[in-house]
């Protein structure tokens, strides 16, 4: 069980997670049929279910599948709409939102997710063996494919952490500034990594903390349009952010101007780069050879 301090005795022991939907009906009978199925002891869990469709007719469908929800073993489910801010700001909203009656963190989780019956278990125990690490995320394993990363399997350290599956620690997460808001999509996870870890915070993966996330062939081959412009753009406006310019044209030369996209990419990108108050140098973000970064895309 998870050993919380004195000052939070005021607020009930409840793990509250995060799940933000964007055109996500077809997803939900499983997600919410394997939130049915979790094993929680004595565990209170709170699911935030927020939709960014900004379509009503998508909406009715949300809510028509929640409506079949009934509150079981100390679950419940709560839905809510809000404008599509995109994924790093939309959480941010909903943690503002809710922050009051959260503790020392909150979970954030995709919608094509199936939850493995133990997950909350396993997040408690790693919760409370962590208890006295200077930890800032946690990252849930995906199952049976992951994100082309490593992590410690002694220490549990990791480079960066995927924002599918993440425990957030909430002092470090206001201390840092939270998702950062120019990133509409892609690259959210990679940046509040990066800067946890300038911060010293440690960001980890939970080997035993499993669910199923339902994601596309990882074959950037059969990336949609909208897929690969934002991320191509956020890699540039993280090498721009994070490292130096020099960076910055070594990524342009390696899709150039001959990419069908190219234009889309830059415009994009300078969007972002216009919005960033400060940059930050970080050496280990890119490496000695500036053909990809040690964080996520691999080209």
């Amino acid at each position: 069980m998870i050993k919380w301090k004195h000052q939070d005795v005021m607020k009930e022991n409840i793990i509250n997670i995060q799940i933000i939907l964007y055109f996500s009906s077809g997803h939900l009978p499983k997600l919410l049929g394997s939130i049915k199925n979790l094993d929680v002891k004595d565990q209170k869990v709170s699911f935030f279910l927020v939709d960014q469709s900004e379509n009503e007719n998508e909406y009715n469908k949300v809510l028509k599948e929640c409506k079949n929800f009934k509150e079981i073993n100390g679950i419940s489910l709560k839905l809510s709409k809000q404008r599509n801010y995109g994924f790093g700001k939309g959480h941010n909203e909903i943690y503002r939102k809710n922050k009051k009656v959260y503790k020392d963190f909150f979970i954030i989780l995709n919608p094509d997710s199936i939850l493995h019956s133990d997950l909350i278990i396993n997040i408690s125990r790693y919760l409370d063996s962590l208890k006295d690490i200077r930890w800032g995320l946690l990252e849930l394993k995906q199952f049976p494919s992951e994100n082309p990363k490593s992590y410690n399997p002694l220490s549990l350290e990791t480079n960066w952490t995927s924002g599918a599956g993440l425990v957030i620690r909430i002092e470090p997460f206001e201390k840092i500034g939270m998702f950062d808001e120019n990133i509409f999509m892609y690259g959210e996870d990679v940046d509040i990594s990066i800067r946890m870890r300038m911060k010293r915070y440690k960001i980890m993966t939970l080997p035993n903390a499993k669910f199923t996330h339902l994601t596309q062939d990882t074959d950037v081959s059969k990336e949609s349009e909208f897929t690969r412009i934002n991320k191509q753009a956020a890699e540039l406006y993280l090498r721009y952010k994070f490292a130096r310019d020099s960076d910055v044209e070594a990524y342009m030369k390696l899709f150039g101007e001959e990419d069908p996209h190219f234009e889309e990419i830059v415009k994009k990108y300078e969007s972002m780069r216009r919005k960033l108050k400060k940059r930050t140098f970080y050496k280990d973000f890119v490496d000695k050879n500036q053909d990809y970064t040690n964080f996520r895309w691999v080209l």
